[in-house]
């Protein structure tokens, strides 16, 4: 009988390890072992400085004003007064409201403080308090979100507006279907009739017995609701540490090239340089092709260039220079060439970062067109990894894009490139959201894509990232494969609501 149990043991251990193996394997073939290692680390110590502090200074504010509406009866109110609305629309008490609006307002894990008050709570059955984490994330970052969708109104017009509120109806409406699908499947797991709280509160009991009086009582209410913050700050740090790390080298690819300078030169026929044809130009974050330019000169004109257009582009950003997407194509057009006496000569771009101290050469050839003599391009080359922050193998834009033929027709989305902002949602908002401008500026996304773009970015706003921990905070760690279920139906719903109510919205 022991050697039966110890071999079980040995045969799950052999197991695990293969699949430990197997799992990390994914990152540690395209990126290297030491690279997918440091990325890793580096990410989490990003996540822990940038992302989990300010979530326990989310926590701890939101726990503050908590603790102050509990105490003096408001959140009694909103949920006499909501919960008509509240009821038949998500399945929640009115109180559940206050988690909409701390979460709307902030992010995520706003809610779990509240969910942590047990005057919050005994309006809850405890099949409704898993669905928090639903109903939270649904709202997330929401005027982040919002406030960026109408910054776009000078890149797409004043009817941006239009779309932030197709975007926030449609983040309500997938709401609405994540957190009924997880009450479904709670209900079934703890009852209909369980209460969140075993004992009963009065609405006239105060949470606790304050000896003060005056300003004295709401400091007391204050500082209570700040420390209940401090500790739901400290339980999310291992699930979002570990599943947001995971979760962002799924979503993120290779490091993008970026440049702030260029030189072109003239080489001679064994590769070696002649001299430089021009000075430093500063590169635009937008635009491919140098049109206009005098030799040794710093100053040249950029317009985008494709193999059907040219558009010129009258303004430009040189702020950080220009990154630059896999394979991405670089023109260059010589007119002086006309007048050198080699009309073979051969011309290298010489690209530089904003340091100046690292650069990259490409071969410049010429295009096969009536222009050849005097247009040349080239391509930017991928970069290799580095082991930072922000590295992955996108795996799952791969996947979106294999659903594409699914996911565009029900989103409407303009090009096929605009799915990797809903992707990318899974993870971060924030990284979804840094996404947008390229996309504006390439000419890829249109008002109505801005409409997906918040009801998505908002309803999903990195749950695979915060899900996990928040469910574990809430002590349903069991049911976390169900409130991502519900979530992801959810999200789905909220852009294809928000699509076709910018569609009908459109023909009025």
């Amino acid at each position: 009988m022991k050697s039966s149990k110890a071999s079980s043991i040995y045969v799950k251990a052999v197991i695990c390890l293969i699949c430990f193996i197997a799992f990390f394997s994914i990152f540690a073939i395209p990126m290297g072992l030491g690279n997918a290692l440091n990325t890793l680390m580096n990410t989490a110590y990003e996540l822990l400085t940038g992302t989990v502090f300010y979530i326990m200074a989310i926590a701890v504010i939101a726990g503050a004003i908590s603790g102050l509406l509990t105490e003096f009866g408001v959140v009694t109110l909103l949920n006499k007064l909501l919960s008509p609305l509240m009821r038949p629309l998500f399945g929640m008490p009115g109180a559940s409201a206050l988690g909409m609006v701390s979460t709307y307002l902030s992010d995520n894990p706003a809610i779990l403080t509240l969910a942590d008050d047990k005057n919050f709570r005994r309006y809850f059955k405890a099949y409704q308090i898993p669905a928090l984490t639903n109903l939270g994330t649904a709202f997330g970052m929401g005027l982040i979100v919002t406030s960026f969708t109408l910054g776009m109104s000078s890149s797409l017009g004043s009817k941006v507006w239009l779309a932030a509120i197709c975007g926030n109806l449609g983040a309500i409406i997938g709401a609405i279907v994540s957190t009924r699908i997880m009450l479904f499947f709670m209900k079934r797991a703890y009852g209909p009739d369980k209460p969140a709280l075993d004992e009963v509160i009065a609405d006239t009991q105060d949470a606790k017995a304050f000896h003060h009086k005056g300003l004295l009582h709401i400091l007391d209410a204050l500082m209570e609701g700040g420390k209940k913050g401090v500790d739901m700050g400290l339980a999310i740090i291992p699930g979002v540490l570990i599943i947001c790390s995971i979760v962002m080298m799924l979503t993120n690819g290779r490091p993008a090239p970026q440049y702030k300078y260029a030189v072109i030169e003239r080489v001679s026929a064994d590769g070696m340089s002649l001299y430089d044809a021009t000075g430093l130009i500063q590169i635009p974050d937008v635009g491919n092709y140098i049109y206009s330019f005098e030799p040794d000169s710093t100053n040249a004109k950029w317009i985008r260039y494709s193999d059907q257009d040219q558009d010129i582009t009258p303004s430009f950003s040189f702020n950080n220079g220009r990154i630059f997407a896999e394979n991405e194509q670089l023109y260059v057009r010589m007119p002086y060439l006309e007048w050198d006496e080699d009309e073979n000569a051969a011309y290298r771009l010489v690209l530089y970062k904003a340091d100046e101290s690292t650069k990259t050469v490409i071969p410049l050839t010429a295009l096969d067109s009536d222009s050849a003599r005097r247009v040349f391009t080239g391509t930017i080359p991928q970069e290799s990894y580095r082991g930072n922050a922000g590295e992955g193998v996108a795996i799952l834009p791969w996947l979106a894009n294999l659903l594409g033929f699914i996911l565009k027709p029900l989103f409407g989305f303009s090009s096929a490139e605009a799915i990797a902002v809903p992707v990318t949602a899974l993870g971060s908002a924030g990284a979804a959201l840094g996404l947008i401008p390229g996309f504006i500026s390439d000419g890829l996304v249109s008002i109505n894509d801005m409409a997906v773009f918040t009801a998505v970015c908002m309803c999903w706003s990195g749950y695979l990232s915060t899900h996990v921990s928040m469910m574990e905070v809430l002590g349903c760690r069991e049911h976390t494969g169900k409130a991502i279920l519900s979530h992801t139906i959810g999200g789905l719903f909220a852009g294809v609501s928000a699509h076709w109510l910018f569609v009908l919205v459109s023909l009025i």
